[in-house]
């Protein structure tokens, strides 16, 4: 990290009822680029954490996935266009005063644990591509899937964001053969290496940009990437998959990487140290489809 800037990452806890929002701060930020992240909004849930988001003056907020709840499976996507609807009208009575990026998990796809099987995922791409205002002229419009970079600027410095899509290309994953089983609840690891999480036109591109210098380095994956033990969703349903991409930042020239993740409705922090000694730290949002972003944790990355 010689001559950087130091990284800070402030995490603040909310507990939020419907009427009050209460904040416990555990760090304060220190003066600088501010991003936050969260997961998991329903449409049809309280929302007053946003009030202390506003309050945040972020520069970047980003909402890793499950941003709406409406799989469908009826050709014109009833369930999904009613949920951006409500979202809509929400956004609205939020008066939001951040930018916001977003991605994609399976409750916005449109298929509960979806991956490239679903038939209906272009329709439902364009519903999401036109409820983020995603001009017309961007990439995402013009190819598969909705994987994209950020690059964003700070006192002679970069921070590069790359945004994945662990939907559009997922291959199936494999069924637990003891379902409700502790760390074998839904789905077990497959051993088959030609499966994949990215697909090999995402592979590609995320290579390529991780060639690309830069300072800082976030990468954002809407279900977990270090962590393992349990059968849900994440990506240790593909080991080979897990394992390529830790090789590819172990290759990186950036000597920290940082990746956010959503989807699992709990908090946590892990690190995995490289074959070189690169430290990837992954922090998991937490957050709750029952009352929206219950007690569930936004966290500023200070620079």
């Amino acid at each position: 990290m010689k001559g950087l800037y130091p990284l800070f990452i402030s995490v603040y806890f909310f507990s939020c009822g419907a009427n009050k929002v209460t904040e416990s701060k555990v760090s304060k930020p220190k003066t600088g680029l501010k991003i936050g992240f969260a997961s998991c909004l329903h449409q049809n849930k309280p929302m007053p954490i946003f009030e202390t988001i506003n309050a945040e003056n972020l520069d970047l907020f980003l909402l890793m996935g499950d941003n709406v709840y409406g799989n469908s499976d009826s050709e014109d996507l009833k369930e999904l266009r009613l949920a951006y609807e409500i979202q809509k009208q929400n956004f609205k009575k939020l008066d939001l005063n951040i930018p916001i990026e977003a991605i994609w998990d399976d409750n916005d796809y449109g298929l509960g644990d979806g991956g490239k099987e679903y038939r209906l995922k272009e329709k439902s791409k364009d519903l999401f591509l036109d409820f983020w205002n995603i001009l017309k002229d961007d990439p995402r419009r013009k190819r598969s899937g909705l994987y994209h970079e950020i690059i964003k600027e700070y006192k002679g410095k970069s921070i590069q964001i790359l945004i994945l899509d662990t939907r559009t290309f997922r291959d199936n994953l494999k069924p637990t053969d003891v379902k409700g089983a502790v760390g074998k609840e839904r789905y077990i690891p497959s051993l088959d290496s030609s499966l994949t999480m990215l697909g090999d036109e995402q592979w590609q591109w995320l290579s390529q940009k991780m060639d690309k210098k830069t300072d800082y380095r976030f990468i954002i994956s809407s279900v977990q990437f270090l962590a393992i033990g349990h059968g849900w969703e994440c990506w240790n349903n593909f080991p080979y998959e897990r394992e390529r991409l830790i090789d590819l930042i172990d290759r990186s020239n950036v000597k920290h990487t940082v990746l956010l993740s959503g989807d699992r409705h709990r908090g946590g922090h892990y690190e995995l140290k490289t074959k070189s000694n690169k430290i990837i730290s992954n922090n998991k949002n937490k957050a709750s489809n029952y009352t929206s972003f219950d007690d569930s944790v936004l966290t500023t990355v200070t620079l």
